[in-house]
């Protein structure tokens, strides 16, 4: 059992997770910008001073999970981490759009970085700290580890505690059994991650879109995109 609690909450149209553990609270995603009264709201909720927020990881770059980033790093005086292979985009402000998985979305990506190249963009951010591929949780008092699973960007990080995974968007879970993320820099890549994580023991995923879901439910879409892409 948990001595911590894991609680998931839909910021704009992407999820922020809150791992509940005293003064030692760790916030992974900051949603869409715009919320920092939702994340007040939340941090009263669970009986949390901002200041108890020690930890803010970001899975990825993207403007949907670092929309509120500045505001709650202001706030609360938490360390930020982010991978380093996005720690430039984050500082300079730029991440580029990946590319989409199907005609449609290949489509709308080329679209975007002809147009709107900066539209998945962070604001501009110097990270505290940096993942080279495994960051350790002790620390935090929580026995777990932040692990590099790419493929949606290059830098994209989950959090695994247990056979628990917090992801990002490596795994979504929207309307119509999407699972698999609509746009993937390397989506060979992402199904590779996939494997890796099923082979870890991976049991329930909270996703970057979308409620949470047990692992069974990612194994049908698995073999239909490994069937396209590997």
């Amino acid at each position: 059992m948990l001595a911590f609690k894991i609680i998931s909450v839909r910021i704009g149209y992407s999820n922020s997770i809150l791992l509940v553990n005293g003064p030692y609270s760790i916030l992974v995603d900051t949603g869409v910008k715009g919320n920092l009264q939702r994340f007040k709201n939340l941090f009263k909720q669970f009986k949390l001073k901002p200041s108890d927020i020690k930890l803010i990881v970001l899975t990825h770059t993207h403007y949907d999970h670092t929309g509120n980033l500045k505001v709650l790093a202001k706030l609360t005086g938490a360390k930020v981490l982010v991978h380093k292979n996005e720690f430039e985009n984050l500082k300079n402000g730029f991440t580029p759009i990946p590319r989409g998985i199907s005609f449609k979305t290949r489509f709308i990506a080329e679209m975007g970085r002809l147009f709107f190249p900066k539209y998945a963009s962070p604001k501009p951010f110097v990270a505290d700290l940096i993942n080279e591929g495994e960051f350790d949780l002790n620390d935090f008092g929580i026995d777990g580890k932040i692990i590099s699973t790419p493929g949606h960007t290059n830098g994209s990080q989950s959090i695994l505690i247990g056979a628990i995974l917090i992801s990002g968007d490596t795994f979504i879970n929207i309307k119509n059994g999407i699972i698999f993320p609509h746009f993937a820099v390397d989506p060979k890549k992402l199904l590779k991650t996939w494997q890796q994580l099923f082979d870890l023991g991976i049991e329930e995923i909270y996703p970057g879109h979308g409620p949470k879901m047990k692992v069974e439910k990612v194994f049908p879409e698995f073999e239909k995109w490994k069937g396209k892409f590997l």
